[in-house]
């Protein structure tokens, strides 16, 4: 971190302007170690990107990969992105046609980079959703901040209807527990969750979630 110590650049923060300030020095990081989960991502071309996504597999991207495929061309289409694995899961098991990518919790990375390489497509809008609490949120106000992303199913309206669900269904409700984050794509939502104070993870949404990435 010399180039951060001597003055000429911020202290990095977290892992992406850490290695950022590693590629500034000339230290080349590794590539292949970590990977984004993702599945039906068809750009445009005949690559092996392409195939797996026609045959209904999940692919784990490394950065290596990535950087390999930019620049990334796709006919117009939504791009989903969740919080959660078994939303993925779900989705090929339902044989959806759209395509997902999974943050797996906070975007590494190397899934930053995927994003960065998508909204780089002009073709390609990409919509988020993740679990409704304070860390889930946080994660949106992220993705939706850097990668202009719009919300998927993560409105105040989406959340009312979950807890409802969980309420109907009898799914013990987890109380929402850390710093409250604000929603600036929808005031209402933070509004919601701090009047019920209840948590609701994706994979009690994943019915709804289908609905959007199934055929038909």
């Amino acid at each position: 971190m010399s180039l951060a110590l001597n003055g000429t650049a911020d202290y990095p923060l977290g892992a992406a302007e850490r290695r950022a300030l590693w590629d500034a020095a000339g230290v080349a990081g590794d590539t292949v170690a970590t990977t984004v989960l993702t599945y039906g991502l068809r750009p445009v071309g005949d690559d092996w990107l392409r195939h797996r996504a026609d045959i209904g597999a999940e692919t784990h991207l490394t950065l290596r990969e990535i950087r390999r495929l930019t620049p990334l061309r796709f006919a117009p289409q939504v791009v989903y992105v969740c919080e959660n694995p078994r939303v993925l899961e779900a989705a090929a098991d339902a044989g959806a046609r759209a395509a997902v990518i999974c943050t797996m919790g906070n975007p590494t990375v190397v899934t930053l980079a995927l994003l960065d390489a998508l909204v780089a497509s002009p073709q390609v809008e990409l919509a988020y959703h993740g679990d409704f609490d304070w860390p889930g949120v946080a994660i949106a106000d992220r993705v939706m901040g850097r990668f202009g992303a719009s919300p998927w199913r993560f409105r105040a309206e989406d959340y009312r209807r979950a807890v409802a669900l969980a309420t109907e269904r009898g799914t013990p409700g987890q109380a929402l527990a850390g710093t409250v984050v604000e929603t600036g794509w929808d005031p209402s939502l933070a509004a919601a969750m701090r009047e019920t104070g209840i948590a609701i993870h994706e994979e009690a949404v994943i019915d709804d979630l289908l609905k959007d990435l199934s055929p038909g």
